[in-house]
């Protein structure tokens, strides 16, 4: 890859929340008698909650978000980490003169508390949430913005993300994209979406750079 800026995807990506966001789903849908039918939701991750909770609760998306966000808080702090080397990785791109973002389908508060907690923050220049645009991913817009506030063209810059939603928008920005699988896809499911270069580790990823 030849590029001036990386973008990251930012749960299953920079930061291991998988397991919290299995047990906030569980908690939320056991509290409102919802199937968990082997944890099919989790399928939904890289999707903006609010079209979560629009898919499983139609009419009650609100009640659902609003009680998603409280189970969370009770143990964001314990199992929010950052993934091994992703805080290195970050440095070692910034030090070499890369430009930085996060694109994610989280909120911003969640996601601007979540960049503090694990100290990813101190090496990221712009962050687009879900709560910045009007078409999410898969929609490419978000890495659109994330491209306007670099100052940086498409074929100037990377994506890295754990899900089929991120390789979609990436590739549909006309971005390079790389499948990451280490989060919630598979090599498999990811390949499906044919990324750029699919990579296992953060070695892997910056050898590739």
């Amino acid at each position: 890859m030849t590029v001036r800026a990386v973008l990251f995807d930012l749960d299953g990506t920079l930061i291991d929340t998988i397991p919290l966001i299995r047990w906030t789903f569980e908690r939320v849908f056991a509290d409102f008698g919802l199937p968990w039918e082997n944890g099919e939701v989790l399928h939904t991750v890289g999707l903006p909650l609010r079209e979560i909770a629009a898919r499983y609760m139609p009419d009650r998306a609100d009640e659902f978000m609003e009680r998603y966000a409280a189970f969370q808080k009770t143990r964001f702090r314990e199992l929010t980490r950052a993934y091994p080397g992703a805080v290195e990785t970050l440095a070692t791109i910034k030090s070499a003169g890369y430009r930085t973002g996060v694109v994610t389908s989280k909120r911003r508060e969640p996601a601007l508390a979540s960049l503090a907690l694990t100290g990813l923050d101190q090496h990221i220049e712009a962050v687009v949430t879900a709560d910045d645009v009007t078409k999410p991913k898969p929609d490419p817009e978000p890495v659109f913005k994330a491209l306007e506030l670099l100052h940086t063209r498409p074929q100037n810059a990377a994506y890295i993300g754990d899900s089929w939603y991120d390789v979609v928008a990436g590739k549909q920005a006309g971005v390079t994209t790389v499948g990451a699988t280490w989060g919630i896809a598979s090599r498999e499911q990811l390949a499906e979406h044919a990324p750029d270069i699919i990579v296992d580790s953060w070695d892997e990823f910056l050898a590739n750079l």
